[in-house]
């Protein structure tokens, strides 16, 4: 019997090691292996390979992979994760059995998991800590270990481990915490790393260093190595230029231009916070290719007013920065730069209302060329030629096709589409101008290298958008509103079209070279007003430096050059005509111009003296004007404005309200046509007559009015008043 139970021992312990040893290699197979794809590098180039930070993955972890394995933190991280880890096969028989004795025990709670045990865990979704998820990793540690080598896992290992601060990866937690890659940390930095994959957030160095430091110091001793090196660890900042978040790469940014602008930027909003200026971003386009050269999306990234904003891409109101599109669409409508515009007070109907659109100065010029009221970015000249030169519908459509994301209807904006009452964002409206610099001709804008270069698409007229970039550079056309100018001055040609939006909430300078196309907005991302900030005080002295920045290397400066169809001609500023051997001398000017356009003037209507003659819509600015000498008004002529009752505009219900004077019931009659040529008339009100005004006494009712030229072009209103 002794024998015979010897042999049934010794058969069941062979048997249990033998299926023990068919469990330990066989097993593994029955699950499915993690997959070791390798992490996306997200790390952002400039267009010369400078590095310039990571942008974050799909899981919110910013990624660097290594490219190879940094020794040193090998050597801590086997220390302090798993000291057997080139001797076991991805389970740790011995660790497993020590750490269920010392709990049966009380005496600790040490982990068994090897490194490769964690790699399986890292490469599987979030899951429970039950019995059955650490016997899956377990076997799915296995089957890494046949797979691949140490190298690769411990490899792979480094890429997905989590460091803390969203730090995924050895390779993006030695740039964040110190500046370097891993391979090239100190011992004492590797053993803080090391430290770090045990308990990121309870170790994090920058909000507990007294816990990292202690863990690092656990991890040199065991090497050891000296302890007495400070823990030395800091946010270093790895973001990537924010706008360019969507794809890793080489960008078409140059990093060096960037840095100059941000300290451009920085000095200058430095200066404007007197005036209550927080904010500005920058865009920077290389013309002859499409390339996105420089976007600074804030110019205080520390500010707690909005410095984590990003200004080229946030939708701002455009003030006048749509004004040379406005005047684009009407060259191609019959007009041409010498045509006369009224640059004087003028009411309009809109959705909301009844609007007096003022000018930047409050000051009207009168009758004026289309060049001087872009040049000077008068409001009324803008408002009529939107108005008679194509409409608020096909200059919506032109500012999509050129890129810029307008929400709504033409509708909705009316007339106030001219002066800014759409919103862009600064890097779509810097792309638009940009195609103005290239004559009309379209490139889509790149942001990585290498690109496709497709053809230039020609999307506007190039005579037209020449004829624009042409005012836009003609200094002194502008110097009757803005003077000077200093800031839109260079020693070489330069276009340049500012704007300030109502209330100096937004103020924007662009413009161009034949190389570049220039952005820049200043404001606040919170919408307060700034304090008397214009286009030209404030986005103007950046937009001045960083155009100079742009040709600090020496090469020259060019302008678009004029396209064939175009010619020079000299003009009568007054009329908008060729000018003749009376032209006087204070009058002349140079316009180009189309064949078509050239085709279409008429002869202008002078007086016996040669003076121009003014028709009745200038009868207000005629009176104070003093240029006597070379206009001469006509109170008869019909202004040219269809006649249309504003108020009360048809279709109203007026209230008496009897807290206003005179129980509300006096009202002053306002149409589009100059008060001196308006004739009134209502057969069931009493209309009366007052320092040139008309006024009308209400009554309740039902009421029509009417109004005529002594043209006889007429309109009425029909409108009701009620007591209140």
């Amino acid at each position: 019997m002794g024998i015979r139970r010897k042999r049934i021992c010794a058969a069941a312990v062979g048997g249990s090691m033998l299926l023990l040893t068919v469990a330990w290699y066989a097993l593994p197979f029955c699950v499915q292996p993690p997959v070791l794809t390798p992490e996306a590098d997200n790390r952002v180039y400039d267009r010369h390979g400078e590095f310039m930070g990571v942008i974050p993955a799909k899981d919110g972890y910013r990624h660097i992979p290594l490219r190879k394995l940094p020794p040193r933190l090998v050597s801590c991280l086997t220390m302090a994760e798993d000291r057997r880890f080139y001797s076991h096969g991805g389970v740790d028989v011995a660790a497993i059995l020590r750490a269920a004795y010392k709990r049966m025990e009380g005496t600790s709670r040490s982990g068994s998991s090897t490194i490769t045990m964690q790699l399986a865990k890292l490469c599987n979704p979030p899951a429970p800590r039950t019995l059955r998820t650490k016997l899956r990793e377990a076997l799915q540690a296995r089957r890494l270990e046949y797979a691949y080598s140490k190298d690769e896992l411990l490899l792979a290992y480094l890429n997905l481990a989590d460091f803390g601060n969203n730090c995924r990866g050895a390779e993006t937690a030695a740039l964040f915490y110190f500046g370097k890659t891993a391979d090239e940390l100190e011992l004492h930095e590797a053993a803080l790393l090391a430290a770090l994959v045990q308990s990121p957030t309870r170790l994090d160095p920058l909000r507990h260093p007294e816990q990292a430091l202690h863990s690092r110091n656990r991890i040199l001793r065991k090497l050891k190595a000296d302890t007495g090196a400070p823990l030395n660890a800091a946010p270093h900042s790895l973001n990537a230029p924010p706008m360019l978040h969507a794809t890793p790469g080489r960008l078409t940014t140059d990093a060096t231009l960037l840095e100059n602008i941000a300290d451009i930027a920085a000095e200058e909003i430095t200066l404007l916070r007197k005036h209550n200026a927080s904010q500005a971003a920058v865009v920077v386009i290389d013309n002859r290719n499409g390339e996105l050269l420089a976007a600074l999306p804030t110019a205080a990234p520390h500010s707690l007013r909005g410095g984590k904003l990003n200004g080229t891409i946030i939708p701002r109101s455009a003030g006048s920065t749509l004004k040379p599109f406005v005047y684009l669409q009407a060259f191609g409508n019959g007009a041409w730069p010498g045509t006369i515009m009224a640059d004087v007070r003028t009411l309009y109907r809109s959705e909301t209302g009844i609007q007096a659109p003022g000018n930047y100065n409050d000051c009207y010029l009168g009758p004026i060329s289309m060049r001087q009221a872009l040049a000077c970015s008068q409001n009324i000249p803008a408002m009529d030629a939107l108005s008679y030169y194509g409409g608020a519908n096909a200059l919506l459509n032109m500012l999509r096709n050129l890129g810029m994301d307008i929400p709504g209807t033409a509708e909705e904006y009316g007339l106030g589409l001219a002066i800014g009452n759409a919103h862009v964002s600064l890097l779509q409206l810097t792309h638009a101008y940009s195609t103005l610099a290239r004559c009309g001709g379209y490139l889509p804008l790149f942001t990585h290298l290498p690109h496709p270069q497709p053809p230039v698409q020609q999307v506007l007229d190039a005579r037209h958008s020449y004829q624009v970039a042409h005012i836009l550079s003609d200094t002194a056309a502008r110097t009757a509103t803005f003077g000077a100018a200093p800031e839109l001055r260079f020693p070489f040609r330069c276009a340049a079209k500012t704007g300030t939006s109502s209330n100096f909430r937004d103020n924007w300078c662009i413009g161009f070279t034949a190389e570049y196309t220039v952005g820049v907005w200043v404001g606040n991302f919170d919408n307060t007003p700034m304090r008397n900030v214009s286009g030209i005080s404030g986005a103007g002295p950046i937009f001045h430096r960083v155009m100079l920045l742009l040709y600090a290397d020496g090469n020259p400066a060019t302008f678009p050059s004029m396209p064939h169809g175009l010619k020079m001609v000299e003009t009568d500023t007054r009329s908008g005509t060729l000018a003749t051997a009376d032209t006087p001398a204070t009058c002349r000017g140079s316009e180009p111009g189309t064949e078509e356009q050239l085709a279409a003037l008429q002869a202008p209507k002078l007086d016996a003296q040669g003076r121009v003659i003014l028709n009745s819509r200038y009868a207000e600015w005629f009176a104070t004007c003093g240029q006597e000498h070379l206009y001469t008004l006509d109170a008869t002529a019909p202004s040219g404005r269809r006649p249309t009752i504003l108020i009360p505009s048809h279709g109203t219900t007026v209230h008496l309200d009897p807290t206003l004077p005179n129980g509300g019931r006096i009202i002053e009659l306002r149409s589009t046509l100059p008060a001196a040529s308006a004739t009134w008339s209502c057969t069931t009100l009493q209309l009366f007559s007052r320092d040139g005004h008309t006024f009308a006494r209400l009554t309740p009712g039902s009421h029509t009015l009417r109004v005529s030229t002594p043209q006889g072009q007429k309109a009425e209103a029909r409108f009701h008043v009620v007591q209140d």
